[in-house]
């Protein structure tokens, strides 16, 4: 639903070891600098069902196309 870069959902411990694994993974190659630009939203409103964020967003965005803005 965006034009540039990788949506990652899940608690914050995992996420953070999800990003540290791709910079290894890149080094191992022989990448010897990258950079990582990181947006963290968090959200104490309301119940937060990991994996399924995108997911409802995508759904009404979709929801919002077929019956109109209102």
């Amino acid at each position: 639903m965006h034009g540039y870069g990788t949506n990652i959902e899940g608690p914050w411990t995992q996420v953070c070891e999800a990003i540290k694994a791709c910079h290894e993974a890149v080094h191992v190659l022989g990448i010897p600098r990258i950079a990582t630009d990181i947006r963290i939203g968090t959200r104490v409103d309301r119940e937060v069902v990991s994996g399924r964020v995108n997911e409802n967003k995508v759904k009404r965005v979709e929801e919002i196309l077929r019956h109109g803005a209102k």
